[in-house]
C-alpha cells in the first residue's frame, strides 16, 4: 500500500510540474482533456484517482511516456 501511495504521489507531482513548466493552466489542460476543472484538479491533487484513459491522454499532451509520469523511470 505505501508504494502504491508513493507512485500517485510522484505521478501528481510530475503531471503538475509538467503543466506548469509548459505555462498551461488546469482549465486548459482540462479542457484538452475534454473534463471538466474540477474534477482535473482532484486528479492532480490526488483527491481522486485518475482513470487510465486520462493519464495516457496527459501523456500524450506532453509528448511523456506512462513510465515517467508513474515515477518508473526518470
Amino acid at each position: 500500500m505505501k508504494e502504491y501511495q508513493e507512485t500517485r504521489k510522484i505521478m501528481h507531482e510530475r503531471i503538475r510540474r509538467l503543466r506548469k513548466t509548459s505555462h498551461i493552466t488546469q482549465a486548459e489542460l482540462a479542457q484538452t482533456l475534454g473534463i471538466s476543472r474540477r474534477t482535473y484538479a482532484n486528479y492532480e491533487r490526488g483527491v481522486h484517482a485518475m482513470p487510465a484513459e486520462v493519464l495516457v491522454r496527459i501523456a500524450d499532451t506532453f509528448d511523456s511516456s506512462l513510465d515517467y509520469l508513474t515515477g518508473r523511470e526518470s
